[in-house]
């Protein structure tokens, strides 16, 4: 594939991304190469690239009768992806007892004390992806970072940010602050602790959400 091809997969592939992001797209909807073709204006050959790349990381899925879909997650799938995200965040968290600087320190606190000033959920689900993603990386361990940014591309599948829940957003900021705070004063147990609370507690207006 010539460069061009891969600058222009990697356009597509980040289009299916932020529209299933933003709710543009959804589980079981179809994806037709004719329709990306017409949205976007590339070729075909870059397109089912940027498809065959989706596919393989579960993204998308073959539908029998429609063929290629957004992928949905079961509820056990849902379980399962909250569970491992709790063990990487209580880790994650941990470790940044241990490694964060003060710099470091004060950017995550910067990051939650913006969350205040925002008021548009996809400014709220920015910044949360910005708080966690930083933790990570302050956990000072690049193959946890990359197993949690690879989780990552199955949680765009849940949709709606759980943020979005007036309620939840409050809740979110107050377990954030103190995760930091637990950071801050090298409190290994406290932050994970913290960290796999704050997790639970997502889950619990997910489930809330699915099963009403």
């Amino acid at each position: 594939m010539s460069k061009n091809q891969r600058i222009s997969s990697d356009v597509i592939y980040d289009y299916v991304i932020n529209a299933i992001k933003e709710g543009k797209l959804k589980p079981k909807d179809r994806i037709k190469e004719q329709d990306l073709a017409l949205e976007t204006g590339l070729s075909r050959t870059p397109i089912r690239e940027a498809l065959g790349i989706l596919l393989n990381e579960g993204i998308l899925t073959q539908d029998g009768k429609k063929g290629l879909v957004v992928a949905g997650l079961d509820l056990v799938s849902i379980t399962k992806l909250y569970e491992m995200r709790e063990l990487l965040e209580g880790e994650a968290a941990r470790l940044a007892t241990f490694f964060a600087s003060k710099v470091e320190i004060e950017i995550l606190y910067n990051i939650v004390n913006s969350q205040k000033k925002l008021n548009d959920i996809q400014s709220l689900r920015a910044n949360n992806i910005l708080f966690h993603e930083t933790i990570f990386r302050c956990s000072n361990n690049n193959y946890l970072l990359k197993t949690m940014q690879n989780l990552d591309k199955s949680l765009i599948l849940l949709g709606e940010s759980t943020l979005a829940k007036p309620q939840r957003c409050k809740e979110a900021f107050n377990e954030h602050f103190q995760i930091v705070n637990a950071i801050e004063k090298k409190d290994e147990k406290m932050a994970m602790d913290l960290a796999k609370f704050h997790i639970r507690q997502a889950y619990k207006v997910r489930l809330e959400r699915i099963l009403s």
